[in-house]
């Protein structure tokens, strides 16, 4: 019985050979069936053994940047892709690419859910989309640092935090060679420039020449003049003009011309359309800039410049001609785009000659009047120097001297020396100090006598190591007289008694 088990057919050789057969019980040899069941378990897959590798469980972070070089102005996409074997309970945070001279922006849609299959398992992630586009030449380095993912973990089903780190891209804008001398760059597949013009004329007395009754037969004339008062444009309000190649714009002092430029790209960004306020200001009329007006499409878009000039002179005036360089991207050339300049005729006064105010001077009056200035700065330095210097020093030696002669400068010494307790410093004050003022106050006088003799002995007299007091020193302050009693009395009689008796 276990040998029938033994070469027992198995199912799959069976069905292999109900399939090469035909329904029906097979009618073939016990030879050719063990035959054929040899074959099919020949090429029946091998089960993996036990000691193969398991599959990473790892999330898979990826970076494409596609293309890796372009112009400055056109468009590259990176797309970041994140897998992990379950889900992720919380949304990705991506990083910033924000650098400069780089513009990133997220297109619509830019963040979608994916999956996809691993090993025979289905992953689940997110793709995140840039589109960045480089706004001048250089390498921009995309996709630096690391990432924060966190998914379910399907060995321990718990929410599992890994960081992945991000394989950098180099985005690189190189300017085509033949645009090379093009600067600044700007490329596209067309480029338009149109100008629009509007005049707002300022308000008008009611009547400007004349004054007083017309003249007869001048019905006619007054009727003319009404007609073209009605086809004028309207005071306060900007009138869009349709300029005419040779004929200039008619403006009186007063009136403002408003200039519009639009500068439109197609096949290109229009980050990069350049100013054209500056080279449209002409230095003889005072403009007004306002803030230019940028609007960008898929395809491009226009920048608007609005420019207001202000009549104040009369004369003739040229706005001038724009000219716009720029890259033909579908030719491989480079294209200028130009606009041609405005005329205008103003009515009334030319401006003064000259930019600059007029001078009071003339060269030779001018430099008559540096030599005379420099002339008088040596006349005071040596008055100076010859005259009031010597007379200042002997003013403060005169000054010094009535010091000393009045005690005045001993009487500072002495105060010093007291406040710094050096007795001999002190005792010799003392005796200059008894020279200057021989009419020295007895009070004063005996008092300090006696305050130096008590220290006197103090110092010499007492045992050595013995405490000393600073009572005397403190004695001696007070009995210094004040300066005012050093000053000398003031010529002149004094003043007689305010109340004076009567006489009898």
């Amino acid at each position: 019985m276990n040998a029938g088990r033994r070469h027992r057919p198995p199912v799959a050789a069976l069905l292999a050979a109900s399939l090469l057969f035909g329904p029906g019980p097979p009618t073939v040899s016990l030879e050719r069936l063990s035959i054929t069941s040899a074959a099919a378990w020949a090429q029946a897959p091998l089960a993996p053994s036990a000691d193969s590798s398991a599959p990473s469980r790892e999330p898979q972070v990826s970076l494409t940047l596609t293309p890796a070089q372009v112009a400055p102005g056109e468009r590259a996409e990176l797309r970041i892709t994140v897998l992990v074997p379950t889900f992720m309970p919380r949304p990705m945070v991506f990083p910033s690419l924000d650098q400069p001279n780089l513009r990133v922006e997220l297109p619509e849609r830019a963040t979608m859910p994916l999956s996809r299959r691993l090993d025979g398992q289905t992953w689940a992630g997110v793709s995140r989309r840039y589109a960045v586009t480089p706004l001048a030449p250089g390498e921009f380095t995309l996709g630096e640092g690391a990432l924060e993912i966190t998914y379910q973990d399907p060995d321990t089903d718990e929410t599992t935090v890994r960081a992945a780190a991000l394989t950098p891209q180099t985005l690189i804008a190189a300017v085509p060679e033949a645009a090379a001398g093009l600067s600044p760059y700007l490329a596209g597949t067309a480029l338009t420039l149109d100008q629009r013009v509007a005049v707002t004329r300022a308000p008008r007395p009611e009547a400007e020449s004349n004054h007083g009754v017309p003249a007869e037969g001048a019905q006619g004339e007054e009727a003319m003049d009404e007609e073209a008062t009605d086809e004028r444009e309207p005071d306060g309000v900007p009138v869009a003009l349709n300029l005419t190649e040779g004929e200039p714009v008619s403006l009186a002092i007063g009136d403002s011309l408003q200039r519009d430029i639009v500068l439109s790209l197609e096949g290109g960004s229009a980050l990069l359309l350049p100013s054209l306020a500056e080279s449209a200001s002409p230095p003889p009329l005072m403009s007004h800039v306002a803030s230019p007006i940028l609007r960008e499409t898929p395809t491009g878009g226009t920048r608007t410049e609005r420019l207001t000039y202000i009549a104040q002179h009369g004369g003739m005036v040229t706005l001038p001609e724009l000219i716009v360089r720029w890259y033909d991207l579908a030719n491989q050339r480079i294209v200028s785009t130009r606009v041609a300049g405005v005329d205008l005729a103003i009515d009334g006064a030319p401006a003064e000659s000259g930019s600059s105010s007029p001078s009071r001077f003339s060269g030779g009056e001018l430099g008559l009047a540096l030599a005379l200035s420099v002339a008088l700065l040596g006349a005071l330095a040596g008055i100076t120097r010859y005259w009031l210097w010597p007379r200042w020093r002997h003013a403060q030696q005169q000054r010094r001297r009535h010091r000393d002669s009045h005690g005045m400068a001993a009487l500072t010494r002495l105060e010093q020396h007291v406040r710094a307790r050096h007795y001999t410093e002190s005792l010799r004050a003392w005796q200059a100090l008894r020279r200057d003022v021989p009419a020295l106050a007895a009070a004063h006088h005996r008092h300090i006598e006696l305050c130096m003799a008590a220290l006197g002995r103090e110092r010499y007299a007492a045992q050595p190591g013995s405490k000393r007091s600073d009572a005397h020193w403190t004695a001696l302050e007070r009995a210094l007289p004040p300066a005012a009693e050093l000053r000398p009395p003031r010529n002149g009689t004094s003043l007689p008694p305010l109340n004076p008796r009567a006489v009898t």
